[in-house]
């Protein structure tokens, strides 16, 4: 029997956006596309406002995917006779962990998140991961010590609004400079070629059905050089993130699609069979693929249940 694909990775992220604003509706949760100049190094901004009346902080899970993000922690604001101000700039944190976490969102917090695709905070923030993980074992990093040209103009300006949209172009100001800053440099150092090849490889791995063998065939330099300089600016190796895409995929498909058979998801997502499936699942999330599926059947059930 030929089995064949039903869907795109695009399609199911796409997807997953929407069940978010669902399942995190009491977060205050929406989402912004970024520029279009931007797209290649920036997935998405979200914005959380947690109501300040519920009784305690929520807890939500997160999976890696290869993407690492900035965190802005904006203060609780005060209330005068006139307006809703806080005149305290935001905390701001760079994530760049690559397993299960959890994080707990408390009453009242306000919280502006960039989503950068892998290598996308090397090319926008010169931020290399590989230099990180081999220094120290934290995964969230204040910003303020890697000395981000224009960051506290940046802070101070959104400290004077609170407006979603405006600190979103804001934000987007700033990232457009340093996209121009760094492009500029990698010109100046003759690495443009480089970095152009890195990001030209990543749309392919994050194909499910990517062969690693063909993707290496085709490069114009040696896998060992191509893969220093991509973990150089992703922090993974290619089969690293083409099997954290790969499971990525296989739990949106459990997620919006609990019927489909382990079997096919395995096949869908580009596992040789299941049980890769669920030794690399368990791997990135901690539960087997049933588990997960499970817990999603109860979620459709009972949508109070989270």
């Amino acid at each position: 029997m030929v089995l064949i694909l039903r869907y795109t990775a695009d399609l199911l992220e796409m997807r997953s956006f929407k069940r978010f604003e669902t399942e995190l509706a009491h977060l205050g949760f929406t989402h912004f596309k970024p520029l279009a100049p931007l797209r290649p190094w920036v997935q998405r901004y979200f914005h959380l406002r947690v109501a300040t009346d519920l009784p305690q902080g929520i807890e939500q899970t997160f999976y890696p995917d290869g993407g690492t993000s900035l965190h802005f922690y904006f203060p609780t604001p005060t209330q005068s006779l006139t307006q809703t101000i806080s005149s305290d700039e935001p905390k701001v944190l760079f994530h760049c962990g690559q397993s299960r976490h959890s994080h707990a969102f408390l009453p009242g917090i306000e919280l502006l998140i960039v989503r950068f695709h892998p290598g996308g905070a090397f090319h926008l923030l010169g931020i290399e991961l590989q230099d990180i993980k081999s220094t120290t074992s934290v995964t969230a990093i204040d910003v303020t010590q890697l000395q981000l040209t224009g960051l506290d103009h940046l802070l101070s300006q959104l400290a004077q609004t609170n407006q979603p949209a405006r600190r979103i172009a804001l934000l987007e100001h700033w990232l457009l400079q340093l996209n121009q800053r760094q492009f500029d440099a990698a010109l100046s150092r003759h690495k443009s070629a480089m970095i152009g090849l890195v990001q030209a490889s990543l749309p392919k791995l994050i194909q499910t059905q990517a062969s690693l063998e063909d993707f290496y065939s085709q490069l114009p330099l040696s896998r060992r050089q191509f893969e220093r300089r991509f973990k150089q600016v992703t922090g993974l190796s290619p089969a690293q993130l083409l099997q954290l895409n790969r499971v990525k995929v296989a739990r949106n498909l459990l997620s919006q699609s609990p019927n489909l058979s382990l079997v096919q998801v395995a096949f869908d997502c580009g596992f040789y069979d299941q049980a890769h499936l669920h030794q690399h699942f368990v791997r990135v999330t901690q539960q087997t693929p049933g588990q997960y599926k499970k817990r999603k059947m109860s979620q459709i059930s009972n949508p109070t249940s989270r």
